[in-house]
Order: structure tokens, then C-alpha cells, then sequence
């Protein structure tokens, strides 16, 4: 597994014993990923699923699944490996 800074929920760095807490990163940095729009990241301008931006789009399930690959693939993860901890509620209304 990823070891990294850890954030909290709201994306705030964790501080222990007046250091950065530092833990296992998968998850967190792939929910980065996905709900990052491209631009966002100096490191890499074209990183970014944009997720948030897709809600009550007429994106269809085929094509968010490949953005997802396409971004995560592009940090290095494997999609394969960690589909198992990703959660897609595509049902429209």
C-alpha cells in the first residue's frame, strides 16, 4: 500500500505529535483524482477526472469508466487493482 501525508475528511493535513501523519494513501489520493478538474494540479494541468462536474450529465457509464482509467492511470494506479474500493451511483432520475 501508498504511504503519504494524510488528510481528514475535509482534506485538512492530520498533525501528530506536531509532525504530518503519515499512512496509507490509495483511496485518498484516487478520490483526489477523480474529483479534481484538469487545470487544477501545476504538477500536471491534465490530471483530473472532473467527476464533480459530470453530476446530472448525460455521460453515459462506459464513458466515465474510461475517464477514471484514463486519470488514474495517468498518477501510475492501476484501475484493476483498485476498482474494488471505487463506488459509481450513475442512476439517473
Amino acid at each position: 500500500m501508498e504511504q503519504d501525508i494524510v488528510l481528514d475528511d475535509n482534506d485538512d493535513l492530520i498533525i501528530e505529535d506536531g509532525d504530518f501523519k503519515l499512512g496509507e494513501s490509495l483511496t485518498q489520493d484516487v478520490g483526489i483524482i477523480l474529483r479534481l478538474n484538469q487545470g487544477e494540479l501545476k504538477s500536471d494541468p491534465l490530471l483530473g477526472a472532473s467527476i464533480i462536474r459530470l453530476v446530472n450529465s448525460s455521460i453515459d457509464d462506459d464513458e466515465l469508466q474510461t475517464r477514471i482509467k484514463l486519470h488514474l492511470q495517468r498518477d501510475g494506479k492501476d484501475y484493476e487493482d483498485i476498482k474494488k474500493y471505487i463506488t459509481l451511483n450513475t442512476r439517473r432520475s
